[in-house]
């Protein structure tokens, strides 16, 4: 949310959409809250076994001897700081660009948390790989977040005007486009860097749990990239040359006879509701590679597993694995 508001909107946002882009933006704070909450009871739940009665004294054992309770105090401090500055850019719209620019900075903080504590941190802490996926989350979290920060606010605002502002629609579109483009390069490359030290080998992407949870979400990710695409270069065109800005040929459109289906002339607020719906059905599909990274995050990468089983001179435990059954 915050990459879409410093990287897309800059100062197109007026007083309205200002307000509510704010408003829906606590609303994102408000479940990053509750998420850790709900991130340290789970964590505490598998330390004593899932025993409610003794649940705080455990949850101080947690955060004072396990290094997850370590890493994870560091969130408080972070959200403290994003609900001040979220409350500062309410206040006080003049500096909400500033406090959004904070927010940001401890929006990063917090993820590098969720890195720290995660299966890129087994070998160590700050390891390459502990950076490495922090890079790769903050490239999922503005790519996105801002499919929904445009599904949620900006869409419904610039279809309200009915095609009235095609040059800002355009331009908003424009800067959408080349967010996700650069997310998606870091995106892509942390994944293939992920994948290969937590898969061990090729085949355990169809012969463990893991790599067919992680084959799901490549495809729903797949499933975005083509619909990223076609707004790029078929859907950004149209928009730009109804509001008379120039336009590039890309590389893609010169392999491509990508012009022959853009059809005829449609009217500007009808390429909008396209352009519209597009992000939505990104930000949904988003919501499910959400949903698959939660599964991966519990899960048991099946390098790990190897080499576990390698030390303790066993085989692989067959509830991983597909070819058997507890």
């Amino acid at each position: 949310m915050l990459a879409c508001t410093l990287g897309v909107l800059r100062s197109e946002a007026n007083d309205a959409l200002a307000l509510r882009y704010h408003a829906v933006l606590g609303s994102a704070l408000a479940l990053l809250s509750l998420a850790s909450a709900g991130t340290l009871l789970s964590r505490t739940l598998e330390l004593d076994g899932g025993t409610w009665n003794t649940l705080l004294p455990d949850t101080r054992v947690v955060l004072t001897v396990t290094h997850f309770g370590h890493v994870w105090l560091w969130r408080l401090p972070a959200l403290a700081l994003l609900w001040l500055s979220w409350i500062l850019g309410r206040k006080h719209p003049q500096h909400a660009r500033i406090a959004s620019w904070v927010m940001l900075l401890a929006a990063a903080g917090i993820a590098l948390t969720r890195s720290e504590t995660g299966h890129p941190a087994d070998h160590g802490d700050f390891t390459l790989a502990v950076w490495i996926d922090w890079l790769h989350l903050l490239a999922a979290a503005t790519w996105v977040g801002s499919l929904f920060g445009m599904s949620l606010v900006v869409f419904p605002k610039l279809l309200r005007d009915h095609g009235r502002s095609p040059v800002q629609a355009a331009t908003i579109f424009q800067r959408l486009s080349t967010l996700s483009g650069a997310a998606l390069a870091v995106l892509l490359a942390g994944g293939i860097f992920n994948a290969t030290q937590q898969l061990g080998s090729v085949d355990a992407l169809w012969t463990t749990r893991y790599g067919i949870v992680l084959d799901i979400k490549l495809a729903v990710v797949l499933g975005m990239i083509a619909i990223g695409a076609h707004n790029r270069y078929v859907k950004l065109p149209r928009l730009l040359e109804q509001a008379n800005l120039p336009t590039r040929p890309s590389w893609l459109s010169r392999v491509l006879p990508l012009r022959a289906c853009t059809g005829q002339t449609r009217p500007a607020s009808d390429v909008l509701h396209s352009c519209a719906r597009a992000v939505l059905l990104e930000s949904v599909l988003g919501l499910a590679v959400i949903g698959a990274t939660a599964t991966l995050i519990h899960a048991m990468p099946p390098a790990d597993l190897g080499s576990i089983h390698g030390m303790a001179g066993t085989n692989a435990d067959p509830d991983v694995t597909l070819s058997g059954s507890r």
